[in-house]
Order: structure tokens, then sequence, then C-alpha cells
């Protein structure tokens, strides 16, 4: 019996000793994530000047930057987590002052930091998609955006969430690991109710509900689904009004109220009507996809 109990002993510790190691070495693979940098060229871009490029720009930015950035642009938590740490979006208010223009670009386009540190659930995943046109007037645009508040934190986990990061349990954080940076810009489209310019502006939605938009589970503990956005969804019951609807006040034909932490709809509610009805010809153009969760 004593020779079982000192061979049980011998198991556990062993067991023990193998977690610990596998944790130190998760530990320092989430901290080598977390300050990788990369060398990506600056893309070519012109700057625009004039009004239209300026007030495009600011349309653009209230669409899709303020879901993460804030109402005034000085950052956000991303994740607030005492067992798991803090990310926070950037304070991106200023950048006329504190940033070039090829740094700009490198952040929107490529989720590269100034000290080329790759940045953290900066969607450039999409934003990659953006016409240099379009990039060039969301620039001009920040650029005149005043100062305001403090720069928010680098990202700062936890042990535990070091570890987590390290086992790849928080997914695909880090876009400028997967995208393409040859990718070249895409040609703008004409921007009317089109399916082409709908497609265009889909490129927003990929990220959380798949490349196919047929919807995907999120990496992020409690997160809900993200639903299939092609006609084999439940999209499929509603008109185009329901959508539009849906968009405008978070709230689905079903009264389900969309909870605002994972679907942005007050960002994007502030696409212009033509947008979304160019959003939602794309969207019922697609084929019946069905939603695959393994």
């Amino acid at each position: 019996m004593r020779k079982i109990i000192k061979w049980i002993g011998i198991g556990i510790g062993v067991l023990l000793g193998l977690l610990l190691t596998t944790g130190v070495i998760l530990f320092f693979i989430g901290g080598s994530k977390l300050n990788k940098t990369r060398q990506i060229k600056p893309p070519i871009l012109t700057i625009p000047s004039d009004e239209m490029s300026l007030a495009r720009g600011e349309h653009l930015v209230n669409a899709t930057c303020k879901s993460c950035h804030g109402n005034d642009l000085t950052g956000a938590p991303v994740l607030d987590d005492p067992a798991m740490g803090t990310v926070f979006a950037a304070n991106i208010s200023g950048l006329g002052e504190r940033r070039t223009d090829e740094q700009i670009a490198l952040a929107i386009r490529h989720a590269i930091g100034a000290d080329g540190r790759q940045l953290v659930v900066m969607p450039s995943e999409s934003f990659i998609h953006f016409s240099a046109e379009d990039l060039g007037s969301i620039i001009v645009y920040l650029k005149t955006v005043p100062q305001t508040g403090s720069d928010k934190t680098t990202p700062a986990l936890t042990p535990v969430g070091q570890v987590m990061m390290g086992a790849g349990m928080f997914g695909q954080i880090f876009p400028a690991e997967y995208i393409d940076h040859e990718q070249p810009f895409p040609n703008m489209p004409t921007i009317s109710a089109n399916p082409e310019y709908g497609e265009y502006l889909s490129h927003l939605c990929t990220s959380c509900h798949g490349t196919d938009l047929s919807g995907q589970v999120s990496p992020e503990p409690g997160a809900p689904i993200a639903p299939n956005l092609t006609p084999g969804g439940g999209l499929a019951a509603w008109t185009e009004a329901d959508f539009i609807q849906t968009m405008r006040t978070g709230v689905n034909p079903n009264g389900y109220a969309l909870n605002p932490q994972y679907m942005p709809w007050e960002s994007f509610g502030k696409l212009d009507d033509v947008e979304l009805q160019a959003l939602w010809l794309y969207l019922t153009s697609q084929p019946e996809l069905k939603m695959h969760l393994e």
C-alpha cells in the first residue's frame, strides 16, 4: 500500500511539474505576442485636403471607429477583467500632432503601432479592404480632431491572461499576424445603392460574422454567436426596411435588443440609407450558406 501511495505521489508531482512548466512556457509565449514588432512598409498614399474628403472621413470615422474608441475618440476598454487584465482601444484624438500620416496609415490598414508593435484587436482585416481614397479621407479627418484626454495604457495582462494568450485562447486578436500586407488598395466603387458598394462595405462585418458572412463563434468567453448574414440565416425572413430599422435602433424585427458590446449598431447605424441599402442588396445576393460552428 505504501508503495502505491508513493508512486501516486510521484505521479502527482510529475504532473504538477509538467503543468507548471507548461504554464511558464505559455506565459512567455503570451508576453512575446504582446511585444512582437513587425517591419511593414507604409502604403503609398496621397492625403486629400478638399472639403468633400474631409466630410467623407468624418462620416467613416463616426460609422466605424467610435464603437471601439468612444464618441470622443479618447479610447475605451476592450478588455477590463481583474482575472485576465486590461486592453484599451487607443486614444486617437490629436493624431495630427502625435503621428505622421504613414504611422496612422500603418495602424489603420496594417494594425502596426508607431513603435512597430502589432496592435491588439485592431480590425485591420476590414480596413485593408478600404480604398486609398477612403483611407486618405479618414486620415485627413483624424488629423483635425484635437487632443482630448490622456493616452491609454498598453495592453497589460495578468499572468493568467498571459498564459491564456500564449495558449491561443483569445483567438486571432493580432490581425497583423494573418492579413495580407501586400494586398493592393481596391478600386473605389460608385457610392450608390448597388451590390458592388455593398460588397465593399460588407468587409466591416467579416471580422465578427466570418469571411463568408455565414456567422461564427466568437473566441471571447461569454460572447454570443455572430449570426449568419446570408439568405441561409435569419435575414431571409427580413425586409430591407427591417434591416435598416435594426441597424438604426438596435432592435430586430422579433423585438430582440442587440448588445452594443458585440454588435456596434450605434456606430454602424450612422451609415446613411444609401449605404445600408447597398449592404442589404449585397447580403441578399449571396448564396444560402449554413452556419458552421465547428
